[in-house]
């Protein structure tokens, strides 16, 4: 090239980092004053420098975009999981609030029975207020789950015969038919929610009534064992196969055909989980079956 009087010369070295090009680096010199080695050592050094750091610019970009699609594809997640949730925690409570209302119509063809029986109607009143109750408690569930409430937050020391008791009461109408025999022992008090632990013994004992269709011996118990509290509900019915045994805390799995919705045994088992317990399950064919619900005892 010629400029003026004076001729140049021009050359192009080529930024490559990593197998990728990002251009190239023009030098302009005067023509018989090549630099030496070391100069060109210098902008070799400089177009390496400049490769680099346009390589390590496309990366960063790279990984910004990358970040941004899975911070949305995390957002997506995270919402499709609170519907999952969500829809699941209404089926229970859907399953929860049935079992409830169940008795409860059986208690207003009680009263239509009682009329003319003044104490029978106030108690059977008192019975059908405490299932409302706990019908409504129920309900709060989910509330407190569009609050992102913690659920163990209302846990408080509560006694496991009480909650029997009310349990039996709630029940009574389906164990109309049932031979019922109550062994109760003296177990610690225990932090839980009382409506779900109410709710959770009417589960397994429904469950126990569906499995000796109406006819058997249930016996529900309390007891203390590992230092804490338990109550079992065993059934005299015709007992579990193995292969069923080993699905019975999924959601939704069930034996009962369209009549079942398979979330009894998983409600209980979520409830025994959400307030550090267990939930164990003994069982053989043609000997019935034991849930048994284990809780730590309550910090003073």
């Amino acid at each position: 090239k010629v400029c003026g009087d004076r001729g140049y010369t021009f050359r192009a070295l080529p930024m490559i980092s990593n197998a990728g090009l990002f251009g190239a680096l023009g030098v302009l010199r005067i023509e018989g004053e090549t630099p030496d080695s070391k100069g060109w050592s210098l902008i070799e050094g400089l177009t390496e420098l400049t490769a680099i750091s346009l390589n390590k610019t496309y990366q960063h970009r790279q990984l910004q975009k990358a970040f941004e699609d899975l911070r949305a594809s995390q957002d997506v997640l995270v919402r499709t999981e609170k519907f999952r949730a969500l829809g699941q925690m209404s089926a229970g409570i859907a399953h929860d609030l049935k079992n409830l209302l169940n008795p409860l119509q059986l208690y207003t063809d009680h009263l239509r029975d009682v009329t003319d029986n003044r104490q029978e109607i106030f108690e059977t009143l008192d019975r059908m207020d405490r299932v409302l109750t706990r019908g409504l408690e129920t309900v709060e569930r989910l509330r407190n789950f569009s609050r992102l409430s913690p659920e163990d937050s209302e846990a408080v020391p509560t006694n496991l015969n009480s909650m029997v008791h009310e349990a039996i009461e709630i029940s009574r109408p389906k164990l109309s038919t049932n031979e019922v025999v109550l062994e109760l022992g003296d177990p610690p008090a225990v932090s839980l929610r009382p409506a779900d632990c109410v709710t959770a013994i009417v589960n397994l004992i429904f469950n126990a009534v569906d499995a000796t269709e109406g006819k058997g011996r249930i016996a529900v118990r309390t007891g203390t064992s590992d230092g804490g509290g338990w109550i079992e509900v065993e059934d005299k019915g015709p007992g579990i196969p193995a292969e069923v045994r080993a699905r019975l805390l999924e959601p939704h799995f069930t034996t009962k055909g369209k009549q079942g919705t398979g979330l009894g045994v998983f409600i209980v088992y979520a409830f025994t989980q959400r307030h550090a317990g267990r939930l164990d399950i003994e069982s053989e064919p043609g000997q019935g079956a034991r849930f048994r619900m284990w809780f730590p005892a309550a910090t003073p």
